[in-house]
């Protein structure tokens, strides 16, 4: 059976050399400075004036600062690079750079006020953010996976990924967004899975159902924020699906994907206030000094969504992110489980995903910053849609080191066990590296 793969997209290297120019001497600088942040444990801190936590630093001025900007508009932008090989027996060994960068634009008279001042119109802004992504995104069909190995694995060319207006709560989540925007991160997503590189695991609980609007994929939609309590919220979502391709293909992508039809709709309930939830707030301890904390909060996510149209679709899924007890290894723990289940077995290719993981920062002395990431995740596919097939499953080990508050490096190895479903074949491994750039 042919590999399942959601991106058969064509290789475009154009200023392949340049690109390769300059993140090799990005990566050479980074890797020659010290953490700037990393304050001297010689010198303690004293009770009445506590040092500053020691966090990452910017080693650059912020793109709106470097350009002299207004206050109320603010410009972001951030490039990820992942170049990428593995070994999948018996087709060989092959390797692919693929890498995203994205341009983000906000414009609010809020952005330069006292939230504590703020007027009804200083709540309203507005958002627009363009991504283009280059490279070679087919790795995962090289290497004969059914799912990409990396994140940024989407077609190649221009995307327009947002064009939102929404009003914001002074200090708060926002409580209202409409207009053209992608149904993460304010559904499925949470803040741990970012933590991880291979598209199963990063962001969205590998749902696979046609037509979901996902980054970079976007939908006409409405998506508004309820708080039930200080640590309660109920997020309801409602997206217009008939227009996902041709908003893909706006400059001109492939975006390689079934047309769809008919609407979403999506409802999320979060939880914050988790047991240790309030200790974690606080810099950490490290005997004199503090440490800023690298790892999401403690949180309950869960959700439903239903789609209407040709090919209806309706699923649940979830997340739980809790905080371990301290270790006799490192500074701050974090496991997680996560799941997502589809309920019409004639429409959804790969109807059940499981995960889990554990993050760790801190665990090499003299780097109590850096995290690892260990996850796990298994897909099993439609077997009325594909009969015989096994759960692909990966396992992911990874390491951030964050040079600066603006570059992190994250060299990554994964094992992809039955690849495409085939338990004939032996395990897929790839090693690579993520490069994180924010200007």
């Amino acid at each position: 059976m042919a590999p399942i793969s959601r991106v058969p997209i064509p290789v475009h290297r154009r200023r392949q050399r340049f690109r390769d120019g300059l993140l090799a001497a990005l990566i050479t600088a980074g890797c020659a400075l010290a953490t700037p942040a990393a304050a001297d444990p010689a010198t303690p801190a004293t009770a009445a004036t506590p040092a500053a936590p020691v966090a990452p630093a910017p080693l650059w001025p912020a793109l709106t600062t470097a350009l002299a900007l207004p206050p109320w508009l603010n410009l972001e932008l951030n490039l990820s690079a992942e170049p990428m090989g593995g070994n999948g027996p018996p087709l060989g060994s092959s390797g692919a750079w693929i890498q995203q960068l994205s341009l983000t634009a906000e414009a609010s008279r809020g952005l330069g006020r006292d939230k504590t001042q703020w007027q009804e119109f200083d709540h309203w802004k507005t958002s627009l953010q363009l991504t283009a992504f280059s490279g070679n995104a087919n790795l995962n069909q090289a290497l004969g996976t059914a799912f990409p190995l990396q994140t940024a694995a989407h077609p190649v060319g221009l995307w327009l990924t947002e064009a939102t207006v929404q009003r914001v709560a002074a200090g708060g989540p926002v409580f209202f967004k409409a207009g053209l925007m992608a149904l993460n991160p304010a559904f499925v997503e949470s803040e741990v899975l970012n933590s991880y590189i291979h598209s199963a695991l990063n962001n969205t609980l590998n749902l696979e159902i046609n037509g979901l609007p996902i980054n970079p994929f976007m939908a006409p939609g409405a998506t508004a924020h309820l708080r039930l309590g200080s640590s309660s919220e109920l997020r309801i979502g409602q997206f217009w699906l008939d227009n996902v391709n041709n908003l893909a293909s706006l400059f001109g992508v492939n975006p390689q994907a079934a047309l769809s039809n008919g609407s979403l709709q999506i409802v999320q309930w979060n939880l914050r206030d988790l047991p240790g939830s309030a200790h974690l707030k606080q810099p950490i301890r490290q005997g004199e000094r503090l440490v800023t904390r690298q790892l999401p909060q403690p949180l309950l996510q869960l959700g439903a969504l239903n789609t209407t149209g040709a090919d209806p679709n309706l699923a649940a899924y979830g997340t739980l992110t809790l905080a371990v007890p301290p270790l006799p290894i490192g500074l701050d723990h974090r496991i997680w489980i996560g799941f997502n289940n589809g309920f019409t077995i004639e429409n959804d290719p790969d109807p059940t995903f499981v995960g889990a993981g554990w993050l760790a920062q801190g665990l090499l002395p003299g780097r109590p910053l850096d995290v690892l990431a260990v996850g796990y995740g298994s897909t099993w596919f439609n077997s009325n849609l594909n009969p015989g097939l096994n759960p692909e499953t990966v396992l992911e080990i990874n390491y951030a080191i964050p040079l600066s508050s603006q570059l992190t490096l994250q060299p990554v190895l994964q094992w992809i066990i039955n690849p495409s479903g085939s338990s004939n074949r032996p395990a897929v491994v790839a090693a690579g590296l993520q490069l994180s750039l924010s200007f």
